[in-house]
Order: C-alpha cells, then structure tokens, then sequence
C-alpha cells in the first residue's frame, strides 16, 4: 500500500473493554431477537375469558387509554393453538426482554466507563432503525462509523480520528433503487426532520435534509469503476459482517458492514476522494493483517498494494 500501514498504531482493547463486548454478544441473540418480535407485535394481551361457562380465547388492546377485548372464539384446538404462538412468541419476548434488561443496561454502562461506547447518538437511532425494519439486509455501512463493528472481532480500538463521520456511509446490495429501498431507508435518515430528499451525484445516492446531506449510499458500480474489477466484483460477493457495538447513550447496536478486507480495499480505492480514507485503508490492512482471523488472498493483495497513479486504479466506466 502506498504509505506503510506501520504508521498507523493498534491499540489492544483492554481486559474490560473485552469482556463487555463478550458479554453483549452473549446476550444479544435472545435479547435481540426479543425486541423485533415485539417491535413487529401490536401490543396488547391475549388469555381465555369464561362467558355463561364457555371459555373464549379473547385478544385485549388498549384504545385511547381503555382496555379493550375481541373474542377470537371458543376454545378449540384452533383458538389453543393461537394461544400456543402467542405465548411462545410475543410473551416469550416480554419475559426476556423483562429478564434481560438490567444486565444488558448494565453491560453498556461499563462500556461507556471503558470507552467503548462511541456511536454517535443521531446514528445510533437510524442505524437501529434499519435493524429493526432489516433494511441492512440492503445496504451494509461504510465509512468511519463501520470500523467501530471490527473492534471486537479485532480486539483493538480504532483511533477516534477515523471514525469521525459527519454522516452516514452505505453500500448497496443492488444497482436497483427499488430493491436497495431508498425511500425507507431516506425516512430512517430524517429522525422526526422535515421532508427527504434523494438525489443521485456522481453514482452515488445522496439522502438529503434541505442543503444537508445526511447520508450517502453507493452502488457496487462505483467501486467496480475505481477498482481492479475482477478482484472487486469478488470482494463485493462476499457475506456482510454483523457485529455488536455500543452507543453514546448506552445501548446495544448491531451493525451491518463488509468484511473488513473487503472495507480496507474499497477505503483504499477511496483514497483521491478524501484524505481520511488514506489513512482508514491503511489502518483496515493493517488490522487485518495482524488481529483479523482471516487474511488477505492474492488478489485482495494485489488490490490494497497497488498505487494509485497505477492505471487499472484510474479506471472509469466499465
């Protein structure tokens, strides 16, 4: 890589730092997975309410404040096995939502003491967002804010410099807006803000909030454009990374981001953009390199390695 990567410093995450992020991870599938189930749920209750001596399975909601009951019918095997899924479902979900809060709120509490809780509040909301509505099946965060996902895997702390974002970063599954579902994903952006706006600059999807640009997302073509296309077009096909992360205001947030080879070659074609991402592909190369499980094949070497006055860098069009 033009430049050496040894002039970015890795620092190890501390004994503690660790075991937060273990502990997170360690309750996140079940505590997780109970937050989108209740989040798809419409609230409310369901139990068997006995009528003249007849037990009816009957759904409870709350309207305007007062409780409100629908009959779903007698009880049946068809009524019992309705009771059956909610019970294993939605009130499952209550139970270790209920039965995990302290320790998670706990666990994120020490990671702000230990200085690993470091997204930003505005991002964590649109990021958790998109979790919730599996919009980051579709698009996969880049930029400075992706690199708080490796921390754990790694164990090292990015340097604060480079996760600096004054917005937020994607890449697109698709070339399709439809399919990358830029309208939900511009509503997620706005935070309760005035109307959306996107736009497309140079190929890239540009979500804006009056003159403000609040989030970009880039389509696979445009790194297919400034890359060694083979290698890229390789490097793009690759499974998304999910990871754990903390917030700002103390809460859990999983986080959809490339694989880290493959972050550290896009960051590296980035590189005339930007003087931030000289420095972020070099300290992606180097974490993977040396705290990364996987490492880098011939290609992806050939890739991160190669100067950018070399012509196959240069590149535009296909």
């Amino acid at each position: 890589m033009e430049g050496s990567d040894d002039d970015i410093d890795l620092v190890p995450l501390s004994g503690s730092q660790v075991e937060q992020f273990a502990r997170i991870e360690q309750l996140w599938p079940e505590f997780g997975h109970s937050l989108q189930v209740l989040a798809a749920s419409d609230g409310g209750g369901m139990g068997w309410r006995t009528v003249d001596g007849v037990e009816y399975l009957t759904r409870y909601t709350q309207e305007n404040g007062k409780k409100k009951g629908r009959s779903l019918g007698r009880r049946s095997p068809e009524t019992e096995a309705i009771m059956d899924e909610f019970d294993s479902t939605v009130l499952k979900a209550r139970r270790i939502r209920r039965g995990y809060r302290e320790d998670v709120l706990l666990t994120c509490k020490l990671a702000k003491a230990y200085g690993i809780a470091r997204l930003h509040g505005r991002f964590a909301h649109t990021l958790d967002w998109l979790w919730y509505s599996d919009a980051n099946k579709r698009v996969a965060l880049f930029g400075g804010t992706a690199l708080l996902a490796y921390e754990s895997g790694s164990k090292t702390l990015t340097p604060v410099d480079l996760i600096k974002d004054d917005k937020l970063q994607f890449i697109a599954h698709s070339e399709d807006p439809e399919k990358i579902g830029l309208i939900e994903i511009a509503e997620a952006c706005g935070s309760g803000r005035e109307e959306m706006f996107v736009t497309l600059e140079d190929g890239v999807f540009e979500i804006r909030a009056e003159d403000q640009v609040v989030a970009e997302i880039y389509r696979p073509s445009y790194f297919l454009e400034r890359c060694p296309r083979e290698a890229m077009s390789e490097a793009l096909e690759k499974p998304w990374l999910r990871a754990l992360t903390f917030s700002r205001d103390t809460r859990p947030i999983e986080l959809c981001v490339p694989d880290p080879r493959v972050y550290a070659m896009a960051a590296h074609c980035m590189r005339d953009d930007d003087g931030i991402w000289e420095r972020r592909a070099q300290f992606a190369a180097r974490m993977v390199r040396e705290c990364w499980p996987d490492k880098f094949d011939r290609r992806q070497k050939a890739v991160i390695d190669s100067p950018m006055e070399d012509d196959r860098m240069r590149l535009r069009g296909p």
